[in-house]
């Protein structure tokens, strides 16, 4: 298989030199600071009518920017439009949530059209549109994307359906590429949040993945291309997500989209967005896709991505699965609601999505509660809580009203004083620990009760410091 497009494209390295970036690729401070942000919803507020609003805007803006070269429809008849820009030799690929609940480069891609109108007349922009054609579909998967899920409405992956091509979604996709026979696919999704860079590194925020063609995964021009792209993305990413791009876990699967494309000619580049804890996490992802997406493209179209080491591409950390918890309490004396003496555990927690950093990122299976006890020395926690010589205690059902309800009980007994310091021995707390949660399950992976952290104050006399919560705030 080879791929004569692309390397027409590489080829212009020698005569256009290349640039920053450690020799290759565009400036990243000048596409972060250039991100238009021309989506205001949150991802996953975006929906099929608000694409196709946020489309005919960009259009109104910029006059002649692209066409609806045509439009597929979903199982459910919703319309899926194909946009085409530029006018190169080379044609790129690129479509987004054919999982319905990944949204993220979806609004980065309706970033990138919005670029693009702003700079037309600019050299750069001139340039990569004289090179390069784009045909981008911005949300594959309209019915699942009204859903908030990864299937369509027949409830069928479209990225297991490269071969059946039992949905009407998979088959518009594959239509596409047959007709255009793109040279280089951009497969763009989202992943779990749990994942790390490495055993040791932080959370992932971008994974790439140069997509292999068979089970030997054997390499070409193209996996070479893809392999420079996904390298170059790493390195435009360095300054705003250090260690924070990672290697997708590489394997073959004949039914899926990728390695389909891959095989069929279009080599392929995977994007996966994961998280980014912290103020405003889910723009934050958007805007590095922007960036992402925009370098990679521009380096293809002046040639610059020649110049990136393909063999750097086995240096990008692995992704490492569920390492990361939304919480971790440290070193914590637990006190379980079994009856048992106190332990010493750390405890990883994981928030449902109302409470996670933005809709639907929560990992781990969306619910919130207690995932893994014990020595979580090789996990990580979005955020921790170092509980040394402090006791973490089941607490009575009913968040605050709950605790409000029992301490009456605990001072007539002279367990505790009014202002509100138990006074009683760890065995006896343990006890009463038991009888708060009745029949409910005991501390354990699964556990989606509250807890409060106690600190000694002297013997037998211990101090609610704070509740915690797998729900509330």
């Amino acid at each position: 298989m080879t791929c004569r497009r692309v390397l027409l494209g590489l080829v212009l390295a020698a005569a256009l030199g290349a640039r920053s970036v450690r020799g290759a690729g565009p400036e990243p401070s000048r596409l972060w600071e250039a991100w238009p942000h021309a989506v205001q919803v949150p991802p996953f507020a975006l929906k099929h009518e608000g694409v196709r609003a946020e489309l005919a805007a960009i259009l109104a803006r910029h006059p002649e920017l692209f066409r609806i070269a045509e439009e597929g429809a979903s199982a459910e008849g919703r319309k899926i439009p194909l946009v085409v820009l530029g006018s190169g030799p080379t044609t790129v690929l690129l479509w987004s949530q054919m999982h319905g609940d990944e949204p993220t480069a979806t609004s980065a891609l309706l970033d990138v059209l919005e670029y693009l109108g702003r700079t037309r007349k600019t050299p750069e922009t001139e340039l990569l549109l004289s090179r390069l054609t784009l045909a981008i579909i911005p949300m594959l998967n309209p019915d699942g994307a009204g859903r908030t899920r990864r299937t369509n409405a027949q409830g069928i992956d479209i990225n297991r359906d490269a071969l059946r091509l039992t949905t009407p979604e998979g088959r518009f996709l594959k239509s596409v590429r047959d007709r255009l026979k793109p040279s280089i696919g951009y497969n763009l999704h989202n992943h779990s949040p749990s994942l790390t860079a490495g055993k040791q590194g932080p959370q992932v925020a971008i994974s790439v993945l140069s997509v292999p063609y068979d089970e030997a995964f054997s390499e070409n021009e193209g996996r070479l291309a893809t392999k420079r792209l996904a390298v170059l993305v790493e390195r435009l990413l360095e300054p705003y997500a250090k260690d924070r791009v990672a290697r997708y876990d590489m394997d073959y699967t004949a039914r899926a989209f990728g390695d389909s494309m891959t095989r069929w000619g279009t080599a392929t580049l995977l994007i996966e967005s994961g998280g980014f804890f912290g103020p405003d996490e889910a723009n934050t992802l958007v805007r590095l896709n922007f960036v992402a997406l925009l370098g990679t493209l521009q380096a293809l179209a002046d040639g610059s991505l020649a110049a990136v080491d393909a063999k750097a591409y086995d240096a990008i950390p692995l992704n490492t699965r569920e390492r990361l918890f939304d919480l971790v309490l440290r070193n914590a004396r637990v006190v379980s609601g079994t009856g048992l003496p106190p332990y010493r555990a750390d405890v990883g927690m994981n928030f449902p999505p109302a409470r996670a950093s933005f809709a639907g990122s929560s990992g781990r299976g969306g619910r919130g509660g207690v995932f893994e006890m014990g020595d979580l020395t090789d996990f990580l926690g979005k955020t921790e809580i170092d509980l040394t010589g402090r006791l973490l205690v089941v607490a009575p059902p009913g968040g605050e009203e709950g605790w409000k309800k029992t301490l009456p009980g605990l001072v007539s007994r002279g367990h505790a004083t009014g202002a509100g310091i138990l006074t009683l021995s760890e065995a006896d707390l343990s006890a009463e620990a038991k009888v708060w949660i009745g029949n409910a399950p005991a501390v354990a992976p699964g556990y989606g009760g509250d807890f409060l952290v106690l600190r000694p104050e002297g013997e037998g006399r211990f101090r609610v410091e704070r509740r915690i919560s797998p729900v509330e705030p």
